[in-house]
């Protein structure tokens, strides 16, 4: 199953972002990252994010003059964490790790939510791709380099399955895993491409392999088929064609922005406020075309904080506007005529 690959646009820095490589420590990991600006990283528009796991064995230091050319050839930031084990990826709470260096790479330079991607060597690239599918809303796509088999049930987010392309060395003991991978992306409806070449085994391959594989990462943008970018705070419904955000305030005076839970299905989600265990609203968005020519906003909230709920019709441009004020315990929201936009 082939993808057309295309060379995103590079995007530029904040002001004052620190150009070359950042070492970081992760402290709530018990790790630490390095995190690579390039020096075309200029302005003040957010970049794309590729994030790079070594394999079992290696270390961040290792790939940071394979990495350092190709992010200054396509215009990306790096991030690569080092493994909380010395046994590699996935053995750890690596993927707490891997959002703690997001976070951190965010305090140096702006990060485009929408292109933050995943890749990785060996164990690293399994990882990967296992991380990628298994979570909700995170990564835009994914590049792997000589990945061994790992098992994946369906992909965890129902609006956007991120791409994959796999390189293998046809003499890297790996390489028969490109045939099943392949079997089971299929089965599971994930779009994937691949390069294997004959003469590189597991650590080496042609020169044009990395540079490829980046600008494959900086092609896909993470949207849902209508439009809607899911991201930490914004719930994508009705496959993309809605788009729901929440913003709070509470008693003490603090503002915020609602999360959005893993909990989840196509037509409805979940918002939390303080704590990811903690779900304060919950949000659906229902076809009644079929009842009243509408489509319905249903609501319900489990706190006495002050809110504001916006649901965008990403078809019609039609916005409505729910609130819930403070120190009142949430009234349910039962809108059957929210937008009549049907189909």
């Amino acid at each position: 199953m082939a993808l057309s690959v295309g060379l995103g646009l590079l995007a530029l820095p904040a002001p004052g972002a620190a150009v070359g490589w950042t070492h970081v420590d992760l402290p709530a990991s018990h790790t630490d990252a390095w995190v690579y600006v390039p020096s075309t990283y200029v302005g003040p528009a957010p970049a794309p994010l590729v994030v790079f796991l070594h394999g079992a064995g290696y270390h961040p230091e290792g790939w940071q003059d394979d990495l350092e050319p190709v992010a200054e050839e396509v215009g990306c930031v790096l991030l690569l964490p080092r493994a909380i084990s010395t046994t590699g990826f996935g053995v750890g709470a690596d993927d707490a790790a891997i959002d703690e260096g997001i976070a951190r790479t965010k305090e140096i330079v702006a990060v485009d939510p929408a292109r933050i991607s995943l890749s990785g060597h060996s164990a690293g690239g399994a990882f990967a791709y296992v991380l990628a599918y298994g979570t909700r809303g995170r990564f835009s796509a994914v590049f792997t380099l000589g990945a061994p088999y790992r098992q994946l049930l369906a992909p965890a987010d129902p609006d956007y399955v991120p791409p994959i392309r796999l390189y293998y060395g046809k003499a890297d003991p790996n390489y028969p895993y490109l045939a099943v991978l392949g079997q089971v992306f299929d089965r599971l409806g994930i779009r994937w491409e691949s390069e294997a070449v004959a003469g590189y085994d597991h650590n080496t391959w042609p020169p044009t392999t990395l540079p490829d594989g980046f600008r494959f990462l900086l092609a896909q943008r993470r949207a849902t088929a209508g439009g809607c970018e899911p991201s930490s705070s914004r719930l994508c419904l009705g496959g993309g064609r809605f788009e729901a955000e929440v913003a709070w305030h509470d008693h003490a005076g603090h503002d915020g922005v609602g999360q959005v839970a893993e909990a989840r299905s196509g037509d409805s989600g979940l918002f939390w406020f303080f704590s990811p265990a903690n779900w304060e609203l919950q949000v659906k968005v229902l076809d009644g075309c079929g009842v009243n020519g509408h489509r319905w906003v249903y609501a319900a909230g489990t706190t006495d904080v002050a809110w504001t709920l916006t649901v965008k019709d990403r078809v019609s441009g039609i916005v409505r506007t729910y609130a819930n004020p403070l120190g009142h315990a949430s009234s349910a929201v039962t809108d059957a005529g929210a937008f009549a936009s049907c189909p």
